[in-house]
């Protein structure tokens, strides 16, 4: 075995086209609905209370305003 450190497995970026990549992460984490947060954490949204004071239906709202407004909810 080598004294000298190989960079490991992960060393050599496995990103072939930057803007897509960027994108493709922009559309996992941009705002959704809070509906769409609720499936995306595995509730069935018949059973989900959600605090809806002050935000249209289907408002977009990101995860952490999502995960302040949740109550509670039922696994699916």
């Amino acid at each position: 075995m080598s004294d000298k450190w190989h960079g490991g497995k992960g060393d050599k970026s496995r990103i072939s086209n930057v803007n897509k990549f960027s994108r493709n992460m922009e559309k996992i984490y941009e705002r959704k609905n809070w509906r769409m947060w609720a499936v995306w954490e595995g509730y069935d949204t018949d059973s989900v209370y959600f605090d809806e004071s002050d935000i249209d239906e289907f408002q977009p709202l990101s995860y952490s305003e999502y995960k302040k407004r949740f109550i509670s909810g039922k696994k699916i």
